[in-house]
């Protein structure tokens, strides 16, 4: 089992986040599935102005891709203090209730899915293994926004 510190290069560099907002200079790392699952990319595609245009014409780019982004930590909504909220409150909230509610049910001893950032990224290096397996199951429920930064819930499992 890895341990919170096995997420890899994590010694100066900031850490990627596996859910961030579309915006320019941003990656797409995944395209979610008609079945609530997320298809990662092999490798993450840096967006430019154009190409995040015209997905946010189409609107909540972040309901059908997931974007990655340097974390910035205490400058998000979702920062504790000390990790990301997100991963935490999917994985340690009770199966009864809260966002765990809804995750559909991993299976014990499965394979983590092929990621382009799981080295640099912020909910493996928290939480390692346990993450990646419940990750391909979240999807960001972006508040109306009237820019481009995405003020996010806790992430939930589509249904």
């Amino acid at each position: 089992m890895d341990s919170p510190d096995s997420g890899g290069n994590q010694d100066k560099k900031r850490l990627a986040c596996p859910s961030g907002p579309c915006h320019e200079g941003g990656s797409v790392i995944g395209v979610m599935t008609e079945q609530g699952r997320l298809a990662y990319l092999p490798m993450p595609v840096v967006m430019d102005a154009a190409f995040v245009a015209g997905l946010q014409e189409a609107g909540y780019p972040e309901r059908r891709y997931r974007f990655s982004r340097p974390c910035v930590e205490s400058a998000c909504s979702q920062w504790t203090g000390r990790g990301c909220a997100v991963v935490d409150h999917v994985l340690d909230e009770p199966s009864d209730g809260g966002c765990a509610g809804h995750r559909p049910p991993v299976e014990p001893g499965g394979s983590r899915p092929t990621c382009g950032i799981r080295r640099d990224c912020r909910w493996f290096a928290q939480r390692g293994s346990a993450a990646c397996l419940i990750c391909p199951t979240l999807v960001a429920e972006p508040a109306e926004r009237p820019d481009t930064e995405t003020r996010r819930t806790p992430a939930r499992h589509t249904r």
